[in-house]
């Protein structure tokens, strides 16, 4: 009989081997499977990073994995489309038009179906340990740590963008014990972009008090003075705050037209949008942005028209989501001639987990947490375009075509290695300068309760 025996490093031997009381269980892996660290090839095909992230948990059944039954409301047409596509056109009648463009993978899963948890592993790639969390990084910060040598002299904006996650259940997770100049920028997006730059007539005022602030504290700032590190923190956030507000760049790249308003879908994850195109395009430093739609945690009600429930989220999402797809693809690169702007850019669309499956619940009319399926989008930064990954079985519950070499489901572990190997990043790095001593792992490649190695999603990739 074969044996399915993992080969694992040093460093994940001994992951495994405190997931149990005293590592007995591990009788089984001979000494032979334990190896050197691996040599990574990156696939390097993007610059940057758009991970939007939708917030409460996305029905599979209802959007891109649409599954029709008695529960279904007749206004969503579903319809048939290549590679055994199914989708709901009544309330997703744009996303279409850009199916040439993008990859829809369904295999997706999740480890967790408590939103904190479930959050926390979205903008780290990390499972929660509480003794650890402070120092763990966000995903971004990671991101932003390893491109740094690239920033140039004229970039002025944060390297890391967070929108509307302010109120996420997990918290806006920050720079962990990177420096702090890789941490995000929280921006709260509404009906208008936020204002970053000094009123008309107020440069002069605002470059003598700038002055004048470092006269008086310049010894806290600079490092020098036997003081705590947050004052170098704080000032690192300072000097970044007085380069966007110094920056011609930035009002223009803080404005959305009401045509563009209009196009994206005249909602909060649309103007978010909107933004993340402008920063890119403005190319002034900005290599990684989250922007958070909250609102999907549909546990009553969610056929509901006219309230936030299904189907007015999933048209504001799929008019936002279609827009950025098609003005990405039509902005030259300014690196790459005849590439676009799309091609340099890695765009994610996921929730971090799905809802269950069949018909909705008979007292509340609504779907609950669900972990073994669901669906997201990737686009641009070398993902295959016109790709359907992965297959339920009738219901949408249960994965039954990976559609991949890991013959497993995609975990969100996985989707970071996609997003570092896209960025030309080692995803088995490890730093060991951490608060606790404990080495920072780019990814773990046991979970919580299994060694599962996870990997970049190699079939995405063109």
């Amino acid at each position: 009989m074969k044996r399915n025996i993992p080969q694992l490093t040093r460093r994940e031997l001994l992951r495994m081997g405190g997931i149990s009381l005293v590592g007995g269980y591990l009788n089984v892996f001979r000494p032979y499977n334990v190896r050197a660290e691996q040599k990574v090839k990156p696939q390097a095909t993007a610059r940057q990073v758009l991970f939007l992230n939708i917030d409460g948990g996305m029905s599979q059944v209802d959007t891109l994995d649409a599954k029709e039954g008695a529960w279904t409301p007749k206004y969503f047409d579903i319809r048939s489309f290549a590679n055994d596509l199914k989708l709901p056109v009544g309330i997703m009648p744009n996303l279409p038009s850009v199916l040439d463009k993008i990859s829809i993978v369904r295999s997706m899963a999740a480890w967790d179906v408590v939103h904190g948890r479930a959050q926390y592993y979205i903008q780290t790639g990390h499972p929660l340990n509480l003794a650890l969390a402070k120092e763990v990084p966000a995903l971004g910060a990671v991101v932003c740590s390893e491109l740094a040598h690239q920033r140039k002299e004229t970039d002025s904006l944060p390297a890391y963008i967070a929108m509307n996650l302010a109120g996420n259940q997990a918290g806006l997770i920050n720079q962990g014990f990177l420096s702090a100049e890789f941490g995000p920028m929280s921006l709260a997006v509404g009906d208008a972009p936020p204002n970053l730059a000094p009123q008309p007539g107020m440069e002069e005022t605002f470059k003598r008090r700038w002055e004048r602030l470092q006269q008086l504290d310049g010894g806290l700032r600079s490092g020098q003075a036997e003081v705590d590190r947050s004052f170098v923190d704080y000032h690192d956030y300072y000097k970044g705050a007085v380069a966007i507000m110094n920056d011609p760049r930035v009002p223009q790249v803080m404005t959305i037209s009401a045509e563009d308003k209009k196009r994206y879908g005249n909602s909060t994850i649309g103007n978010c949008l909107i933004l993340a195109r402008n920063l890119f395009q403005a190319d002034a430093g900005t290599r990684f942005i989250m922007a958070s739609h909250g609102g999907w945690d549909h546990h009553a009600n969610i056929y509901k028209e006219n309230s936030r429930n299904h189907p007015t989220l999933i048209k504001e999402l799929d008019a936002a989501f279609t827009s950025l797809i098609l003005d990405l693809d039509r902005i030259p690169s300014k690196y790459t001639p005849g590439k676009t702007l799309l091609d340099e850019t890695l765009v994610i669309a996921m929730s971090e987990f799905g809802r269950t499956p069949g018909a909705i619940s008979e007292t509340r009319k609504g779907r609950e947490h669900y972990m073994y399926a669901h669906s997201g989008m990737l686009a641009g930064g070398g993902i295959r375009r016109g790709l359907v990954m992965g297959k339920t079985d009738e219901m949408g519950g249960k994965i039954v075509e990976p559609g991949w070499s890991a013959k497993r489901p995609v975990y969100m572990e996985d989707i970071a290695c996609t997003i570092y190997s896209a960025l030309g990043i080692d995803w088995g790095k490890s730093l060991q300068n951490t608060p606790s001593g404990r080495a920072f792992h780019y990814i773990e490649n046991a979970s919580g309760t299994k060694y599962v190695g996870f990997k970049p999603v190699q079939e995405l990739f063109a």
